[in-house]
């Protein structure tokens, strides 16, 4: 069984999909499946972007993975199916004006005449569903709406529109990447002094009833209706996330690491 048919299978997508919906519906199972973490970043793992090394440490020892492991799965699978697609990278903005990196993978797809963002690796802002280019904003889960905003020609915005106030995520362009330049943004992220993804602690997971959000100490649960917020004070609570919550397979050892270093 090829890499990709694994994943597939693991996420229970057993057709290819033949509209919008289907891939809206593809993505949900992507994000309800598959969890966002950084904790191999965080434990000095050496994290690898090929398609059977992303494979096994997602899907068979699930560990979960960031954007490059999360949106290259997606990239290969909507390739797989005959998609027309791209891989742009973007500069993470976070709702600042600053000058940044390009270090957020996603997927460009082009579709009936139409472009969308597809983004399973943006941690719990991920859009579940494709976010069509254009004036009219894309609703997700929990009503929350995303426009792609256009700069000018060839340069973007994503943002989430929220209740109090636009909120945007990433810019980016069209220009085309390779793997080579993924390669450094995914070693910048992982190995730079500086980068997020090296001092501080993230997981999150989006199903279509709850958002599962873990930074550092701070573990939120977000539905329609509701969030609530747990700021970690013991170790146990801090244990019982992980491996209940997210399912994330770990030893005492690195627990003590993590927990002395990102939660006390």
């Amino acid at each position: 069984m090829q890499a990709i048919e694994r994943y597939l299978q693991s996420i229970s997508v057993e057709k290819k999909p033949n509209s919008i919906s289907d891939i809206n519906d593809f993505i949900k199972k992507h994000l309800q499946s598959l969890y966002f973490c950084n904790i191999p970043v965080l434990l000095g793992d050496e994290i690898s972007l090929e398609l059977k090394a992303i494979v096994q440490k997602m899907i068979e020892e699930k560990k979960g993975g960031y954007c490059f492991e999360h949106n290259k799965l997606i990239y290969e699978a909507l390739k797989y199916f005959g998609f027309e697609v791209e891989a742009p990278f973007a500069r993470v903005l976070n709702n600042q004006k600053v000058d940044v990196p390009k270090t957020h993978r996603f997927t460009l797809l082009s579709f009936r005449g139409e472009r969308y963002i597809v983004d399973a690796g943006f941690s719990f802002m991920s859009p579940n569903s494709a976010i069509r280019f254009g004036d009219t904003p894309t609703k997700t889960i929990f009503e929350r709406d995303y426009i792609v905003k256009e700069l000018d020609a060839n340069n973007f915005e994503l943002t989430m529109l929220r209740k109090e106030g636009p909120y945007t995520l990433y810019s980016f362009d069209l220009t085309k990447h390779n793997e080579q330049d993924f390669e450094m943004g995914h070693f910048y992220s992982s190995k730079h002094k500086d980068a997020p993804f090296v001092n501080n602690l993230v997981l999150s997971k989006i199903t279509d009833k709850k958002i599962y959000s873990l930074k550092n100490n701070s573990y939120h649960e977000m539905s329609k209706e509701k969030k609530d917020e747990v700021i970690i004070k013991t170790k146990k609570e801090f244990t019982s996330i992980l491996r209940e919550k997210f399912g994330y397979k770990i030893s005492n050892e690195e627990i003590k690491y993590l927990f002395d270093k990102f939660i006390s």
